[in-house]
């Protein structure tokens, strides 16, 4: 039965030997394809704008934003705590790819590991030359937000200038904030005031709580974190020295 209905339709199909397709004409109005120039239409946008004042307020609202993100930049969220741990961290750096010269020539591979704080893992000419590092700072990292974290600040500043800490007397504090104000901080501390933006530093360093003050010790980080919960948390507070 197959067989036979496609014989039929072969032979229907042979029966208009000159069927063609015809122009059945036009359907409804027909209108041109135009692409709307993106520039053109951006600067009519503008100009729109413009007329009617959004542009300028705009303008304000976007200044006014980046004002703020200097002012108060966002908070890295770290909190504080009350069971405080000391514990290192190995500044070693492993390439991740080879290091060559302008000729060409392998100067040291990838995967090598480089200890800034270890002259034994420097590379030859380093090594040779007997050359040492010794980081000459302490960072401090603490939330300007917090009235506890202020208060131990400028107490760590006063004892600190001091000399209480004899053996870190020679090393300059660098403030770190990950919260807060740094304009603000600046005039409480009267000391230059940095902050770590994105929790970047925060993160290499793997710190958990603020505060933490940071330096080196050998030939690794020192985190040591601390706990600030038996200051006063109230404003009036800090008007008075803590003892």
């Amino acid at each position: 039965m197959n067989t036979f209905r496609a014989v039929l339709l072969t032979l229907s199909l042979g029966l208009f030997p000159g069927a063609q397709a015809k122009d059945l004409g036009v359907v409804g109005q027909v209108f041109p394809i135009t692409e709307i120039d993106m520039l053109q239409w951006i600067a009519q946008r503008l100009k729109t704008l413009e007329q009617t004042g959004e542009l300028a307020s705009m303008q304000q609202q976007f200044k006014d934003t980046v004002k703020a993100s200097v002012r108060r930049p966002r908070p890295v969220g770290l909190v504080t705590t009350t069971s405080p741990e000391v514990f290192s961290v190995d500044p070693t750096l492993t390439l991740a790819s080879d290091i060559t010269g302008t000729d060409g020539k392998l100067i040291y591979p990838k995967g090598m590991q480089i200890n800034p704080f270890d002259p034994a893992t420097w590379p030859a000419m380093a090594r040779a030359a007997k050359a040492q590092f010794q980081f000459s700072k302490t960072l401090v990292f603490f939330n300007g937000d917090d009235v506890q974290q202020r208060l131990w600040a400028q107490e760590y500043q006063r004892q600190h200038a001091a000399g209480h800490e004899t053996n870190e007397s020679n090393k300059t504090i660098k403030w770190i904030l990950t919260g807060g104000e740094p304009e603000t901080t600046h005039q409480q501390l009267s000391a230059r005031i940095y902050f770590d933006q994105q929790g970047n530093l925060s993160r290499k360093l793997t710190l958990k709580r603020v505060p933490s003050v940071v330096k080196q010790v050998g030939v690794q980080w020192q985190i040591q974190e601390i706990d600030v919960s038996h200051y006063p948390n109230f404003i009036d507070a800090e008007a008075q020295p803590h003892e």
